[in-house]
């Protein structure tokens, strides 16, 4: 992501194109008396009320959240046809989620789908109950809705059963041709996500982990029924893991291998994936046969467009030229002084300013490393780092000083806690102390500070770690940095090769999954480049899931149970300083005024960043009024 802010000069705030009607005083006329009239009946005719083209679109939709409030709306109606041309910024990695982390298989988003997802309706477009801005569903049993599965439960707190939706064909493509999706194939794609893919690796809460099919299976007495078998009263963790996985056709598997040849995608989606040109494009056509119809607009049949059209283009001034130029329909992870182009340049695109659910530019320290294994290192290294200044000088103020371990999202409203709040052992390493951060050094026995080094490769993350390095040495810590190309960075960070620290972001730890992917004492996630190990948080993780799984067994509100020991968690966290988040900038994401029934969502599912299209709609009088 392109940054151009000057270190310590403050760029200005959000340009915002307002146009102020002013207004003198009128002038006063003499009064005059009128002479008097024959009074005579007066015939008025019936106003005639004109309604605009936009306001006979208009239908107004309600909603109730879930604490019972009732949302009122005013959404235009769908129509059918256009094409989006969207984009990425790199081609994808694999077309079969089961051979790499499902984010390198972006590609089959809109062919292949989950069993469950976010509920489209208590997002941003309609009770705003989730921000599009966090990659995963942050409870399963609250803003989630079914696909693929059209119920779910827990039965006890060692089951999940899924309840598959009937009626949903896979596409008509060959070896499938548009046959009856059933439970058996959903049964063998969750039992190879778990011998071999993401789950097998980081998520050890099958019952049975050698032998997944001990697990995973059929219901006996319901054929449309998957049951999930996990270890003790885990229940709920493992039911939020199909939101991680497309569901992959057992033919496509037994007869090619896997999937990973685009022209043998198959799915159950809302597009056939019609072409792929590596590193150019993507093409998707309607799925004629899709099975979803439209959350708000329940007699239409989803989804509205004819095609979904990806660019790959690497260079990001490339991608802000083919938004301006109309070529792309949107656009997101913008900075503020991007952002603040474009609305001078194009003052018609509509754009939404946000945050995201992580912590994006985090410096992971190894714990399992001296000096980092030191509390008191990594406290001082945090204390001596002017955050104030960073928000209010580097970003304009267009920054969040505190997004972790909970970040002020719609998802965790009952979660957050303002850092104002917390005791002072939290709020002092958020200000700069660089006289308490030397004592500190001294105490652990580095007086005269020390060398270290950081690996990275974003040049928006070099330019930041230039002015940290500026801070550190201000109290003797002499940092070197280690700059990567992308693919050695890949490389290192995948396999946790770094020996001191490296920059990388940071899972929001709201979540089960969130915390499972980086505080997990017996086998570190992929998160987990700090290489935490502590077992106090992972006794409060257990407890909390096994009282989440308690309370939707017995059918009460899980609410309490998500909240147990949250406070204290987060005070402990936050206490440790395993590595230091620094503050999160605003970024932007802007799309064209034609693309209608989308609302600036990043994520609609799992890394799903093309779930939008689902919905989305073209406005295509309105893209050819405006030349495009």
């Amino acid at each position: 992501m392109k940054r151009k802010v000057a270190w310590l000069v403050v760029t200005g705030g959000m340009v915002a194109v307002l146009l102020l009607a002013s207004c003198a005083p009128a002038a006063v006329e003499e009064e005059k008396v009128a002479p008097p009239v024959e009074k005579k009946e007066v015939v008025v005719p019936p106003k005639e009320v004109v309604v605009t083209k936009e306001e006979a679109n208009l239908v107004k939709w309600t909603g109730k959240k879930l604490d019972g409030t009732v949302v009122e709306k005013m959404l235009e109606k769908p129509r059918y046809g256009g094409v989006d041309i969207t984009y990425r910024d790199s081609q994808p990695a694999v077309f079969d989620d089961a051979l790499l982390h499902h984010p390198g298989a972006w590609a089959i988003d809109p062919t292949n789908e989950e069993l469950i997802t976010k509920d489209w309706t208590r997002g941003p477009g309609g009770t705003d109950e989730w921000s599009a801005q966090i990659n995963n569903l942050a409870n399963p049993f609250t803003n989630a809705a079914g696909t693929l599965a059209e119920s779910w439960e827990l039965p006890d707190p060692q089951t999940v059963v899924f309840h598959i939706r009937q009626g949903v064909r896979w596409q008509n493509k060959p070896p499938l041709n548009g046959r009856e999706l059933t439970a058996d194939d959903v049964v063998f794609s969750i039992r190879r996500e778990w011998t071999i893919g993401y789950h097998s690796k980081t998520v050890p809460f099958l019952a049975d982990m050698k032998n997944p099919a001990n697990s995973i299976y059929v219901s006996p007495t319901d054929k449309w029924a998957v049951v999930i078998k996990s270890t003790p009263e885990m229940a709920w963790v493992v039911a939020e893991r199909p939101d991680f996985q497309n569901i992959i056709p057992r033919d496509v598997v037994e007869k090619y291998g896997n999937m990973n040849d685009w022209r043998n995608v198959v799915g159950t989606g809302p597009f056939i994936l019609q072409d792929y040109v590596g590193a150019s494009s993507l093409t998707y056509v309607r799925n004629p046969d899709y099975w979803q119809h439209d959350p708000f607009f329940p007699e239409n049949q989803l989804p509205y467009l004819d095609s979904l059209k990806v660019l790959i283009i690497p260079d990001w001034s490339t991608r802000m030229a083919a938004l301006r130029t109309g070529q792309i329909d949107n656009l997101y992870g913008l900075t503020t002084e991007d952002a603040e182009s474009l609305i001078k340049t194009n003052p018609k695109l509509e754009w939404l300013q946000y945050i995201l659910g992580r912590s994006e530019q985090t410096i992971h320290m190894r714990n399992d490393t001296k000096p980092f294994d030191d509390i008191r290192v990594r406290r001082a290294l945090t204390m001596a780092i002017n955050r104030r200044e960073l928000t209010d000088a580097y970003y304009g103020g267009k920054a969040v000083l505190f997004n972790w371990p909970t970040p002020p999202i719609a998802d965790f409203r009952d979660l957050y806690i303002p850092l104002e709040e917390l005791p002072e052992s939290v709020r002092e390493l958020y200000e700069y102390q660089p006289d308490k951060a030397r004592q500190l050094l001294t105490e652990a026995g580095y007086p005269q500070g020390f060398k270290t080094e950081i690996v990275v490769w974003k040049p928006e993350d070099i330019e930041l770690l230039q002015i940290i390095k500026e801070y550190w040495a201000k109290i003797g810590v002499d940092l070197k940095i280690d700059v990567k190309d992308p693919g050695g960075f890949a490389f290192i960070e995948s396999r946790k090769t770094h020996t001191q620290m490296i920059m990388y972001y940071l899972a929001q730890a709201a979540t089960q999954a969130g915390q499972s992917g980086y505080l997990n004492a017996e086998r570190p996630g992929s998160y987990n480049k700090s290489f935490i190990t502590d077992p106090w948080v992972m006794e409060q993780y257990n407890a909390v899931a096994k009282a989440i799984t308690t309370a939707i067994t017995a059918g009460t509100d899980p609410k309490l149970a998500r909240q147990l020991n949250n406070r204290e968690t987060i005070i402990y966290r936050s206490e440790q300083a395993w590595f230091i988040p620094l503050p999160e900038p605003y970024y932007y994401v802007f799309w064209q005024p034609w693309l209608k029934g989308y609302y600036g969502a990043l994520y609609t599912g799992f890394h799903n960043t093309l779930g939008y299209a689902d919905y989305a709609w073209i406005d295509q009088d309105l893209k050819k009024a405006m030349g495009r």
